[in-house]
């Protein structure tokens, strides 16, 4: 990996008056419910429990935590109920908010799917999720009308085809993106397709990155083609004029309440030192980002 001074990168802040959060000093007391939740249980563990009890019992023997907080590391958010407008809001309607059915969100890492895994997720819509089946424009697949007796059988026909929900929302790493024509354009520096399947096998699902301040979005893309500007981290194919094809590194893109667009830091990446650049940017991310706000 090479890299060059980046004037704007090094420019010095001014100290904090209060405390963010910021777990690298010393601040790891909750400052708000989110981290709260998240302090008191591993969001991954209720898997376990939707498993051997919520999918047993149904929707009534949830606990309020993990309904409203945990299961979305799963995929999973609750649907609001019909006949409400949007002057219905806020945590004293929540009760009367949430309908028994919720949102299943599939991560399609890469935006690839394989002839047996669209068939799978065909067959999930027509039998669990009264033939809904929405493409977000992240290269997700996400269902509604979901009855949590019926989710451990749908992870069980997921895993079959190599898809899964794991950590398709909270605060952890989201689907990665990557082009439609990864290993298939002629334009296309190289194909990042193996540095996005070695990130998901690595990391997804893993507990020491699965507590991040907030939700964490990537892109990777061999062409210019996946709106590298608004993701958190992105690599881009780019042609170094010593070293040959590589990836350019862009961070701290998004577009939530204070949206910003990336900034290029200069760094040629190897192909094969993706993952691990990847996880030095995410746990910068981890230990000094900023757990107070939400926004």
């Amino acid at each position: 990996m090479f890299a060059k001074e980046n004037p704007r990168m090094t420019t010095a802040r001014p100290a904090k008056a209060r405390s963010e959060g910021q777990w690298a000093l010393g601040n790891r007391e909750p400052l708000n419910a989110n981290e709260e939740l998240k302090k008191a249980g591993n969001p991954l563990d209720v898997r376990e429990r939707i498993e051997n009890n919520y999918a047993k019992h149904g929707f009534d023997s949830i606990d309020k935590t993990d309904l409203r907080g945990r299961f979305r590391w799963w995929g999973l958010y609750t649907q609001r109920e019909q006949g409400y407008d949007g002057s219905w809001t806020g945590d004293e309607n929540i009760d009367k908010l949430e309908a028994k059915y919720f949102m299943l969100r599939v991560r399609c890492d890469g935006g690839a799917l394989s002839a047996a895994a669209l068939r799978t997720l065909g067959q999930i819509s027509t039998e669990f999720a009264r033939d809904t089946a929405d493409i977000s424009d992240r290269q997700n697949v996400q269902y509604h009308w979901i009855e949590v007796e019926n989710v451990p059988e749908i992870w069980r026909r997921l895993d079959e085809v190599g898809l899964q929900t794991t950590e398709a929302c909270g605060d952890c790493p989201r689907v990665v993106l990557g082009s439609p024509l990864a290993g298939e354009s002629l334009d296309e520096v190289l194909d990042p397709t193996w540095a996005i399947d070695e990130i998901v096998r690595r990391y997804i699902g893993k507990p020491d990155f699965a507590d991040l301040p907030r939700k964490y979005k990537t892109a990777i893309s061999g062409l210019q083609d996946v709106v590298h500007e608004v993701n958190d981290v992105a690599f881009i194919g780019v042609n170094h004029p010593e070293h040959g094809p590589g990836l350019d590194l862009w961070v701290g893109g998004g577009l939530s309440t204070n949206p910003m667009l990336a900034q290029r830091v200069g760094v040629w990446v190897p192909l094969d030192e993706v993952p691990d650049v990847w996880e030095a940017v995410t746990k910068v991310f981890r230990d000094y980002g900023y757990r107070r706000l939400r926004a």
